[in-house]
């Protein structure tokens, strides 16, 4: 049984569900439906734990527009994110023994050579292959990710996050040495890197990021994801502070009350579709296969 047989039976998704579409003038293509419903089905067994153990959480980034501006997935998007507050996320990370297989919860702890900012639920029994840290060795099934949302004081704000940024940049380096097909621009990282211990850019990313968490504060901030600028990352604390139910693809989730705030503060106008040669690229460096275990694909590559 492969894993979209496994979620239609389970009742996450229809048949119908994985039908192409057209939408926003976009082609929805069956492979694209299927990526979509995994990561549903991730989202839903993640949103069982949180309530399980009373944690919270919010829609962030393209999850957020796309659950504002289109109902559901941006059509040319391929996943999804969410943030909870730090005391919520260090919670949550204790919680890896409820997430069986086909999930796996991903951080540093559980899958050696995996060093991204933030935790991620993976479907092992799927494919996410990314084309820089293929050789690395850990799971890469299609992901779903968990930031941490932080305390944030604006006075050395941007400086911090700088900090933040490198240390991903050593860890990003780091997952890139096993790799025997860089391009001179990424070998000189790898030079440049040394003997940087990536576990312990990882820590300092938590403790820069979190350190604030304990303490009032009327910003908070994405700290851990620095692909967008500094400005595109702090947010007013009390666009968070409350829920309202909101429609996705049908579903019931919920997105905070100040979402207008937050998604013109990443994307500006937020209702505006992109170009539409950029439409589809986010992800471009990433093989996705949602039939196959990224091992079919991983074991090949140690066998050349």
């Amino acid at each position: 049984m492969t894993e979209i047989e496994r979620i239609i039976k389970k009742g996450v998704i229809s048949e119908e569900f994985l039908k192409e579409e057209v939408r926003n003038d976009f082609v929805v293509t069956t492979e694209r439906k299927k990526l979509w419903a995994v990561i549903l089905d991730m989202f839903f067994e993640f949103e069982k734990v949180c309530k399980k153990y009373n944690l919270t959480y919010y829609p962030i980034g393209g999850f957020l527009l796309g659950a504002i501006r289109h109902k559901g997935y941006i059509p040319w998007d391929d996943d999804l994110d969410v943030v909870m507050p730090r005391n919520d996320y260090e919670k949550f990370l204790q919680l890896k023994h409820e997430f069986k297989a086909p999930y796996f919860f991903q951080i540093p702890e559980t899958d050696e050579g995996y060093f991204y900012g933030m935790a991620k639920i993976r479907n092992s029994y799927t494919t996410a292959l990314n084309q820089k840290f293929k050789y690395q060795g850990f799971n890469q099934g299609i992901w779903f990710s968990v930031f941490a949302l932080d305390n944030w004081k604006l006075e050395g704000g941007e400086e911090r996050f700088m900090q933040i940024k490198k240390n991903l940049m050593d860890c990003s380096t780091y997952m890139r040495k096993a790799n025997p097909s860089l391009d001179e621009k990424d070998r000189a990282r790898v030079q440049e890197l040394g003997d940087r211990d990536p576990y312990q850019a990882y820590l300092d990313v938590q403790r820069i990021a979190s350190q604030f968490c304990h303490e009032e504060t009327t910003h908070v901030a994405l700290a851990t994801c620095t692909v967008y600028k500094y400005e595109k990352n702090v947010f007013e604390k009390k666009d968070f502070e409350t829920i309202i139910p909101w429609k996705f693809e049908g579903y019931d989730i919920v997105v905070p009350t100040g979402y207008d705030s937050i998604l013109k503060t990443i994307y500006g106008d937020y209702m505006q579709f992109p170009p539409v040669e950029n439409r589809g690229n986010w992800h471009a460096g990433t093989f996705f296969d949602s039939d196959k275990p990224y091992t079919y694909y991983t074991n090949k590559l140690i066998a050349k």
